[in-house]
Order: C-alpha cells, then structure tokens, then sequence
C-alpha cells in the first residue's frame, strides 16, 4: 500500500489493521505537497514487490490544502497504469476547492479507481457520518468484497443520519448556495492566515481547497534550538504553552520527520453560523476581506496574530 507523507493520520494504521505492507511515498514543499509522477513511479519501482499495489490519494490533501491540475492528475495516470496499481482516491474536500475546479483522477484512470467521498465536509456534518465509493465495472470484484464485508460489520447507515441525508438531497438549490458562501469564506480565511505567516518568514502553499495547510517554521529553527527545543512536538508544545494556540506537529501523526517542523493548520475555529449569515447578506459578488476574517472568524485571526508574534520571539 502506497501512502503519501504527508497525508491524513488514520491511512497507515488503518494499512497496518489490513496487515499489508506500507510504503511511504514522501513530497516536497518545492512540488507544493503535491506527489509528482517521478517521484512515484521511482517508490514503485524500487520498493514494489507485490503485484497487488494501492495508492491511497487524497485530494484536496489533508492536512496540506494542495490539489492537482489536469496535467498532473494525466502524468500520474500515466504511472499508475503503468504499474497496473489501484486507487483509492479520498475526494471529500473535493466539493470545498476555493475555484470550484475539483477533478478527479478517475477521470483520467477510470478503470483503476476507486472515488470515494461524503457530506460530512461540505455539508458541515461532522458528525454524522455518512460516505459513499464509486468503482469502475473492472474492480466489480473489489466492490462484492466491500459490500460483504460492510453487511457484517456496520450493516448500514443509521436512520437519523438517512433522514438527514435525504433532507439535504432533496434541496439542491440550498446546498448549491451553501456551499458556494463556504468555499468563499473558507477562502478568504486561508489567504488572511497565508499572508501574515509568510510576512514573518514562516514558509506555506497557498491551500486550494479544504481548511488546512501545512506551515513550515525552519525559520526560527535557531531559536528554537537555543530554548533545547529540537522536534516539531516540542515546538507545538511551546506554542500551546505561550500562546494558548493549538497545532498538529507534521511528524509522526502525518508522517513527516520528527525534526521537520511541519505542522498541520486547521483554521475553522470561529462561528460559522455568523460568517455564512454575513457572507450571504453581502452576496457572492461582494469579496470577503481581512476585515471580515478579523470581524466574524475572529478566533481564527486572533490565533494566526498570536503564532505571528511567536514567531517574531525567536527571530
């Protein structure tokens, strides 16, 4: 099984529980996060033993905000049928890219891909839980396994979740607009928090969709160390402490190195009832500015000026 570094924490347990071996295929801030087809094909070459291979995709990524373009999505197709490896490809920020510019790579790889998304993202459901996976007719027999398992394990979807499910597919109009004031809103929150990490020299990818990116701090790499803080853990401890701002180190959860000084950036903490009801009562043709994420996403930007003076402290 194929894994991206980084990626989302639970796909490498999750490889493990499957007793199938891991191969961690790493990327790079200079490639935006995004995994490149040189890189793979060089993982599968060299460490590929098995036949049977998987890919385990997320875009847009978790916990990097990064998603790919046509050509990209067309040159890693190119590998993947090379190696005749399957795809699993977890789209569910899919429907929360800023430009509304998703693709999928089953586009392009329609018979090795598995799509799989959901509501929970999009529709800010977090907690009810609720997914579905397209198979192409060439992994008809991946599909009967699947749905086997799934009858003797969670059997199905429980019924208050149904009833809410149907609700919403009921009303396309709604979620259509709900969805464009969010992705707009999310937007405007990952610029603000762009823009003032990368003023005191933090290095980050502009996200493209989903509510994370990935910061890097080796800018205040020296200060930290003169403080015995060494891993990214540490770091995040440090920041916590001193600053009651809460961050997920890169290394090991989302299996960077435990010295890179990565961390995954959620920033969705303020009231979204206030800012949705605010975006649509300025309509979609009014930009959202630094005044409105300061205004009605207010724990979000007080928490990026609060990492923002940190970091100035170790400069």
């Amino acid at each position: 099984i194929l894994i991206p570094s980084p990626t989302w924490t639970t796909y490498l347990p999750q490889s493990k529980l499957a007793g199938k071996k891991s191969i961690i295929v790493s990327s790079r801030f200079e490639d935006e996060w995004r995994l490149t087809p040189e890189i793979l094909d060089k993982a599968i070459e060299e460490r590929c033993t098995n036949r049977n291979k998987i890919l385990i995709f997320c875009n847009p990524d978790n916990p990097t905000g990064t998603s790919y373009t046509e050509q990209q999505l067309q040159k890693l197709s190119e590998v993947l049928r090379k190696h005749s490896v399957t795809v699993l490809s977890d789209e569910i920020y899919g429907r929360l890219h800023y430009k509304d510019q998703h693709l999928s790579i089953a586009k392009y790889y329609k018979e090795g891909t598995v799509l799989m998304s959901g509501l929970s993202k999009w529709a800010s459901l977090g907690g009810w839980r609720v997914g579905y996976a397209i198979f192409p007719k060439q992994l008809a027999e991946v599909q009967n396994a699947v749905r086997s398992a799934g009858s003797h394990t969670y059997s199905c979807t429980c019924a208050p979740i149904q009833y809410a499910i149907a609700d919403v597919l009921q009303n396309f109009e709604a979620c259509d607009s709900y969805i464009r004031h969010t992705r707009r809103i999310l937007e405007a929150v990952s610029k603000y928090s762009y823009k003032h990490l990368t003023s005191v020299g933090v290095k980050c990818i502009q996200s493209t969709g989903g509510f994370y990116m990935l910061p890097d701090f080796e800018v205040i790499r020296a200060g930290l160390e003169k403080n015995n803080i060494v891993t990214c853990q540490e770091m995040c401890t440090d920041l916590f402490q001193k600053r009651s701002v809460v961050v997920m180190a890169g290394g090991p959860a989302f299996l960077r190195p435990l010295k890179e000084l990565t961390v995954r950036l959620c920033y969705i903490n303020f009231d979204g009832t206030s800012a949705l009801n605010e975006s649509i009562n300025r309509g979609l043709d009014q930009p959202l500015t630094d005044e409105f994420v300061e205004q009605f996403c207010t724990h979000t930007a007080d928490g990026i000026k609060a990492i923002a003076e940190w970091v100035k402290s170790y400069k």
